[in-house]
């Protein structure tokens, strides 16, 4: 009986296992840079002031029940912080909303000196 060697199936495997991690590419497309906070969840010495901006579709920004389009938003916020330290702004939207509206506000404030930026998510909750 004829004993078959394993040792050239090796050699091609590895020579295509080579080839395939040579060939792939590796870069990760859509990659979005956030900075993620490393601080510890502790209570806050000193008040810091909230801003919640529900963001439409329509190009329209809403703070305390109140409309703004980005220029007067901006406008707002710069007002409101030019005397605090420490504050936050939280976006958060409806359903309709997408990505880059919501991409495109961020990276407005930003470009404006506008710091400490969150996403505001909901709580998936599931019915039992």
């Amino acid at each position: 009986m004829t004993k078959i060697s394993l040792t050239p199936v090796i050699d091609v495997v590895f020579i295509l296992l080579i080839f395939f991690m040579l060939a792939s590419n590796f870069n990760k497309v859509g990659q979005v840079n956030m900075d993620i906070a490393k601080e510890s969840t502790k209570a806050s010495e000193e008040d810091i002031k909230i801003f919640k901006i529900m963001i439409h579709q329509d190009g329209s920004l809403m703070v305390e029940n109140k409309v703004y389009n980005d220029d007067e938003i901006l406008t707002m916020i710069q007002i409101a912080i030019k005397d605090l330290s420490k504050y936050s702004i939280i976006l958060t939207s409806k359903n309709d909303v997408t990505y880059q509206r919501l991409l495109t506000v961020m990276s407005f404030l930003k470009s404006n000196k506008i710091d400490n930026i969150s996403i505001g998510i909901k709580k998936n909750e599931t019915k039992k």
